[in-house]
């Protein structure tokens, strides 16, 4: 279904993200992780070649490069992830192997989050789940706040991965990073996102038509302004249409005995259709907060609904 709309910004969506990564986002302190001796033993010798003179009028390049080795034997996430940085923009082979396996250590082992952004862009175009997966870790920050760049790589990832549902949910998160965490936002990503959702909602209407579980999937995400909300008249109607839909999908499993269990499973049936019918109509009436998504989204459900009330209607009277 969504194959057809990730040319249209997959090259804004790839731009932004590389330019994210240098963004100045919050980076969370964190435990020392566990590395293998090896391993770090690799890191401490690059940290050596890092000085790169012993003139004494670089004095403060010196101190700062004595600073480097003593934080990094002392086992500092931040000193780790500077030399990982320095071994990838080598673009040695083994440099970069060493610098991706030392990421992996921050990341798996710290919850770092500059380096699951790192693997996230490593693993972009040779793995896409795996990218997925630091991308989604990274997203997540720290305690205090999300990574708004990581929401939105995500999101993209997710469209190529043929999941729109998830993907307008992490760009919307990444668009209204504002409203929570405005000490987290910048301006150029909050209006790249808002860009990208708009472009993304424009497109699901006007180049597909997803099926009623795509629709519903989809639906909660399919406003910017997180409508409808909880604890409202009309998330209750949705979530008691959507109540009424997983009994009759429920139903739909069981298998069918005598001639009566069927001539009342296809009352149920009936029951069930109507009554979610009823609350999305209601919904629909009653809403003018909705979005055109949205709207369009309930249209498809409803005419799958009531497709599926025609088909029992049918089944009910050959009984």
């Amino acid at each position: 279904m969504i194959g057809v709309i990730i040319a249209l910004w997959f090259y804004i969506g790839f731009v932004f993200g590389r330019l994210s990564c240098a963004a100045g986002q919050p980076v969370p302190v964190t435990n020392s992780p566990i590395i293998e001796p090896e391993l770090f033993a690799k890191a401490v010798d690059h940290a050596k070649t890092l000085a790169v003179t012993t003139d004494p009028q670089y004095k403060q390049h010196q101190k700062q490069h004595q600073q480097l080795l003593e934080e990094l034997r002392n086992g500092s996430v931040e000193a780790l992830y500077t030399v990982a940085q320095s071994l990838n923009q080598r673009n040695v082979g083994e440099d970069r192997i060493t610098s991706v396996q030392l990421w992996h250590a921050l990341a798996d082992g710290a919850d770092h989050v500059a380096s699951a952004v790192a693997l996230g862009f490593s693993y972009a175009e040779v793995d896409k789940e795996l990218a997925l997966k630091y991308f989604v870790q990274a997203s997540n920050g720290d305690d205090e706040g999300p990574h708004q760049a990581s929401l939105y790589n995500a999101g993209r990832l997710l469209l190529e991965l043929n999941d729109a549902a998830s993907s307008l949910a992490y760009i919307r998160a990444c668009a209204t990073v504002e409203k929570n965490y405005p000490a987290y936002e910048t301006p150029a990503q909050t209006k790249t996102c808002k860009e990208a959702y708009e472009l993304l909602s424009n497109q699901i209407m006007t180049k597909t038509t997803p099926g009623i579980e795509d629709a519903i999937e989809m639906f909660l995400y399919a406003s910017i302004d997180d409508v409808p909300r909880e604890n409202t008249k009309e998330f209750t109607k949705w979530s008691k249409a959507m109540e009424f839909l997983q009994t009759y999908a429920s139903l739909m499993q069981e298998e069918d005995g005598t001639a009566d269990d069927a001539s009342k499973k296809a009352k149920a049936f009936m029951t069930y259709l109507l009554s979610a019918q009823e609350q999305l109509l209601s919904l629909q009436k009653s809403s003018k907060s909705l979005s055109e998504l949205q709207n369009y989204l309930l249209e498809i459900i409803l005419g799958r609904i009531q497709v599926l009330v025609t088909a029992s209607t049918a089944t009910e009277s050959e009984l």
